[in-house]
């Protein structure tokens, strides 16, 4: 497949591309001529141009073989996005099985299954699935379908669900002050599919999204889908005006009283534009992510209340951490706790993690929180890294960021932590930063005991995964791993775009400069650049850490920033309070 002539600047990026990773064999040998038209065919696509499927493909397998991904910036990444958005997905096997290490967890285009444009979530290869990209719904469909396949091997009696009816024509708002005719059955399924799709991001993070939604309808203000979005004991209330385009996250508030021992999410309603379009599932992941809502639930009783509440809260945690543990080992709850008791390193994360540093985490199931407390817990400490520590604090950075990104990659809350896999990516020589640095090489002589450290710490808690606590269980230590001090300031969460705002806007009126090349560029391109921390240049990702220009009463970089703070809700069930 012919790929079209690059640019003057397609052949700047690859010339320097050649000269950053000349020491590798995969791209000395390139033809600048040929990675440079290979990054001619990513700019057309960014800019709108028409770009067939099969020269995106081209593009992508020429710098995959000339440029690993190891080795890369964000351009192949980039391309594997473009594909998932025509569709076009490898076979398990491809690129010799690992293309799931720069094919995006997530995007939008037409699912595996229904073919439909839709938001679109990766699933891991694990039990005897391969990889493929589906859309909510569909998701559901194959839940549903395994729990039948389970049920009929356990000789259950299974549930029946009615399969999901297919879309018609997208929404589109009537025009304003115009009347609006009631919605047909099938345009209510419309809004509902379109609801959980921007609510993507919330239901990854957790939150158990209802069967149904409660609707209402009003001829001028159009229709109206509404409920109550769980994660334990937290809520907060979705409102969605399809024909306004707005969708609403408001405080939760238990007027009935049907809920003693709940809590609101959110202290302010956030209302998101929702217009027709792929740039709203972000929308509304941005503003969910900067109130909390995509990281792990801080919660602590509230001050006022009796003793007998702060026992109700340590027991109800406790039962929530440990009861999928035993349904899993078909036991009774005091039966695994004494076996839990007995397992000394177990117990000793139990002592130290889930009962001190994060004692007001909420024991949920948080996907992303998981990967960071694997990443903290199984690479950063623990082992041997921390004795092998690199010469600056940004280098450690950007390796951390590293481990995150493939810990990421193999956490899900319905298939579980992916250890082997983790592992196989964590001790592949090839591993390295965008730089092109090889991970392994960093820590010189050192690597040996951190390979065999890190080894080690996974290999321990893959036999508690599946011995000792099952999946659900291990996620839920895991998120709580991943919420603690330790990993405030880390890139994974889903406030960190939020904190760097923060940091920017504070150090800009404080009167400091930004970093190069960013005091030309501006802070909105800084903010965009940090989506991506281990691929700006090592001062910037420095002066974020520390704003080493500023004085000593601030402003702060991330490392001392209080917005790094998570914000902690109080937990106060009136049934305890009434006398």
């Amino acid at each position: 497949m012919m790929i079209p002539a690059p640019s003057q600047a397609d052949l700047d990026w690859a010339i320097s591309m050649a000269s950053r990773h000349g020491s590798h064999a995969e791209v000395h040998g390139a033809g600048v001529a040929e990675l440079a038209a290979a990054r001619g065919v990513l700019r057309r696509a960014e800019t709108g141009e028409s770009v067939t499927n099969a020269v995106l493909l081209a593009a992508h397998d020429l710098l995959h073989t000339r440029v690993p991904p190891q080795l890369g910036d964000s351009s192949l990444r980039r391309l594997a996005e473009f594909l998932v958005g025509r569709g076009v997905v490898p076979k398990p096997g491809d690129y010799e099985g690992r293309w799931w290490l720069w094919w995006p967890k997530s995007g939008r285009g037409p699912c595996r299954d229904c073919g439909k444009i839709r938001s679109l979530t990766r699933y891991s290869a694990r039990f005897a699935n391969e990889y493929r990209y589906l859309c909510a719904r569909c998701r559901g469909a194959e839940r549903q379908h395994m729990a039948h396949q389970a049920d009929r091997l356990l000789g259950r009696q299974p549930t029946s669900v009615p399969a999901p009816a297919p879309l018609t024509s997208p929404i589109e708002a009537p025009a304003v002050g115009t009347s609006t005719p009631s919605p047909s059955g099938r345009d209510w399924e419309n809004y509902a599919t379109r609801l959980e799709e921007l609510l993507g991001a919330l239901d990854w993070a957790g939150f158990d999204l209802p069967e149904e939604w409660d609707t209402d309808f009003d001829p001028q203000e159009g229709p109206l889908l509404f409920a109550t979005l769980w994660r334990g004991d937290g809520g907060l209330d979705v409102q969605y005006e399809p024909h306004q385009q707005t969708l609403h996250l408001q405080p939760f508030d238990d007027v009935t009283g049907d809920w003693p021992e709940s809590y609101s999410l959110l202290e302010d309603g956030i209302a998101v534009p929702v217009a027709p379009s792929g740039q709203a599932i972000t929308a509304v992941a941005a503003a969910a992510g900067q109130a909390g809502l995509l990281d792990a639930t801080h919660v602590q009783v509230a001050e006022a209340a009796p003793p007998e509440a702060k026992q109700e809260f340590t027991l109800r945690r406790m039962r929530r951490i440990f009861q999928p543990a035993a349904d899993f080992r078909q036991l009774p709850l005091p039966a695994l706790l004494r076996e839990v008791t007995e397992n000394e390193r177990l117990n000793a994360y139990l002592e130290w993690v889930v009962d001190m540093t994060g004692w007001d985490v909420a024991p949920d199931i948080v996907p992303d929180a998981a990967a960071l407390g694997v990443a903290a817990w199984c690479w950063r400490n623990n082992t041997a890294v921390e004795d092998h520590h690199l010469d600056t604090d940004v280098q450690m950075a950007r390796v951390n960021i590293a481990v995150t990104r493939i810990t990421r990659q193999h956490v899900c809350p319905w298939a579980g932590i992916d250890w082997d896999s983790i592992k196989n990516a964590l001790m592949d020589p090839q591993w390295a930063l965008p730089d092109g640095t090889p991970i392994c090489s960093l820590f010189g002589p050192g690597w040996t005991e951190v390979a065999a450290t890190v080894t080690a710490e996974l290999d321990r808690w893959r036999h508690l995964d599946h011995e000792v606590l099952g999946p659900q269980t291990t996620m839920i230590l895991m998120s709580i791993g991943g919420s603690t001090s330790y990993t405030d300031s880390w890139w994974g969460q889903g406030r960190w775009l939020s904190m760097c705002r923060r940091v920017i806007d504070d150090a800009t009126t404080a009167g400091l400069s930004l970093p190069p090349p960013y005091d030309q560029r501006g802070p909105d391109a800084l903010l965009a650049d940090l989506d991506a921390p281990d691929e700006v240049p090592a001062p910037v990702l420095g002066w974020l850490i520390d704003l080493p220009d500023a004085g000593v009463h601030g402003p702060r970089g991330l490392r001392m920033h209080h917005v790094t703070r998570p914000n902690r809700h109080s937990w106060d069930p009136y049934w305890l309070t009434e006398s």
